[in-house]
Formats: C-alpha cells, structure tokens, sequence
C-alpha cells in the first residue's frame, strides 16, 4: 500500500511543478507587457509635450497677428518683401 501513496506524492509534485511554471511564464509575459506600456507612455508623454509646445507658440503667433510690425516680419522673413525704399542685400558667398 505504500506504493500508491507515494506514486500520488510524485503526481502532486508534478503538478506543482508545472503550475508553478505556467504561472513563472504568465509572469514573465506580464512583465513585458509592462514595459511596453511603460515606453508607450514615455512616447505619448514625450509627443504630448511637444505639441503642448507647438500650440503655445501658435498662440503666441495668434495673439500677434494684429501687429503690423510683426507681420511686416513674417513677410519679410518669409515672403522676402521689402518695405518701398528698402534695400535688400543677399550673401552669394555661399
């Protein structure tokens, strides 16, 4: 009768063992799945700030926009006008 006793130990230890593995194996998964997410939120956190920073200076350019001053700028920088009598010089040196 002892033999079947002991024969029920190994069967329960073999059970543990591999639920102890499967379960080592969903931990494991898990764990990447948490660092994915983790850069995930560092890229989406890293973007958000960037556009946080874009709209703050289209806001700054949207309060300006009455400015005549500054949009005699933007034409300037941007359009290359020039105001009449102005004259615009350009480096060739390049």
């Amino acid at each position: 009768m002892a033999k079947p006793k002991k024969h029920v130990n190994i069967m329960a230890a073999l059970l543990v063992l591999i639920l102890l593995t499967l379960v080592g194996w969903q931990l494991l998964r898990l764990r990447d799945q948490l660092d994915g997410a983790r850069a995930e939120r560092t890229e989406l956190a890293e973007r958000v700030a960037k556009q946080e920073q874009e709209n703050r200076a289209l806001e700054a350019a949207l309060e300006r926009a009455e400015d005549p001053e500054y949009l005699r700028e933007l034409a300037r920088d941007q359009l290359g006008m020039v105001s009449p009598g102005q004259k615009d010089f350009y480096d060739v040196s390049n």
